[in-house]
């Protein structure tokens, strides 16, 4: 397993398909837009969520390029709320907020894309878990709060 583990099988079908709806949105533009009047609450709002979970990934990407070259499992902080803190803040915060941000709902369809994507691809990234930290990875897995990303 690389240190990119599952993310880029996740990241380019995630990001050619909101290319394709945001090309189709814009051209069916009346018929997908989400709101008409509040833009500016829906742009606050896809801000927020972007900074979030860009704040998100940097945290864990900070830990896992730390331990990925000691081949230390993770256990503490955001890994400490879920198994996988980077693939969930893109998940719940950084592709709606960009999602949003195109004021589409086709577009926002891209959610249901990248979770399909994340449960599909990541199961291959516990298996190496389970395989390299073997007891150490199950008795992680019970604490962790969020279990399924």
């Amino acid at each position: 397993m690389t240190i990119t583990g599952s993310a880029p099988l996740i990241a380019i079908p995630t990001f050619i398909y909101i290319i394709i709806t945001a090309i189709i949105s814009s051209s069916l533009k009346p018929f997908f837009r989400i709101t008409e009047n509040h833009y500016d609450l829906l742009v606050i709002l896809a801000i927020l969520l972007i900074l979030t979970g860009i704040l998100g990934v940097i945290s864990a990407a900070r830990k896992i390029l730390k331990s990925f070259k000691k081949k230390e499992l993770i256990t503490d902080g955001l890994f400490r709320v879920c198994r996988n803190p980077m693939y969930a803040s893109y998940v719940f915060f950084v592709i709606p907020g960009i999602c949003l941000l195109f004021n589409s709902w086709l577009v926002l369809t891209t959610i249901i894309v990248n979770i399909t994507l994340t449960l599909i691809f990541v199961p291959k990234e516990y298996k190496y878990l389970e395989e390299t930290f073997g007891e150490q990875y199950k008795r992680y897995t019970e604490k962790v709060w969020i279990k399924f990303i």
